[in-house]
């Protein structure tokens, strides 16, 4: 029985194939753990996202030269990866590339770009990457895990006891990333989505904005002609 479902995407079906030969390969040890779908990119990043998004994927691996063969494609890995971020951040995205250099500089994050090599590796590499893969998806289902007890701890504070502006302020987050990482409707009971301590907290910086606008006002009223 397969326990991830993963994604890799490349506009070159040869390339499609080699990585699930890859991934299925006896030799890993891991062809009953993952369930791999290979597509190709659609032309624009709107149209692809839209396909993959509700597929429920634990891991994204994509081409870095996405527009390499097909020149009507407008995105590469990058941007596909920094799209998935935004919606879903930390979520596991990794980028396979025969151009490193490139992929780095113009990446936000060089860990998880990768040479395409390593399908090709001996037994060890070949193994590591998909290790990598695993556990990256682990440490994400263990932060959602731990985000949602902390949440539910703080909730349940929150009924005997008012939270302070730091409390809130974590109290939003956790149901924030919670949201985007599951699609779970937000937990928070309606009471607490419009948290007093914070609503006092954005009243205070405004008026200290206003305090100050006003005290640099007076200081040049008063500063002598030349």
């Amino acid at each position: 029985m397969t326990q991830y479902k993963i994604l890799f995407v490349d506009e070159v079906d040869s390339e499609i194939r080699r990585f699930e030969r890859y991934v299925n390969s006896k030799d890993t040890g891991t062809v009953k753990e993952f369930d791999l779908v290979g597509l190709t990119p659609q032309d624009t990043l709107d149209n692809f996202l839209n396909e993959i998004r509700d597929e429920k994927f634990d891991a994204i691996i994509t081409d870095h030269k996405l527009n390499e063969e097909n020149s009507n494609i407008n995105f590469d890995g990058l941007d596909l990866v920094r799209e998935i971020l935004n919606e879903t951040p930390q979520f596991p995205c990794f980028v396979l590339t025969s151009f490193d250099d490139e992929a780095v500089i113009h990446g936000e994050d060089v860990n998880i770009v990768y040479i395409k090599g390593l399908m090709d590796a001996e037994d060890e590499g070949r193994a590591n990457f998909l290790d990598k893969i695993k556990n990256q998806i682990l440490h994400y289902r263990s932060r959602i895990s731990n985000a949602e007890k902390e949440l539910l701890e703080l909730i349940k504070k929150s009924n005997t006891k008012d939270l302070n502006a730091e409390e809130e302020a974590r109290l939003l987050e956790l149901d924030d990333f919670i949201e985007k990482s599951t699609n779970k409707k937000s937990a928070l009971p309606n009471q607490l989505k419009g948290t007093k301590n914070l609503d006092a907290l954005h009243a205070l910086i405004a008026n200290t904005d206003e305090l100050l606008e006003e005290l640099k006002r007076k200081n040049t009223d008063s500063l002598p002609e030349s």
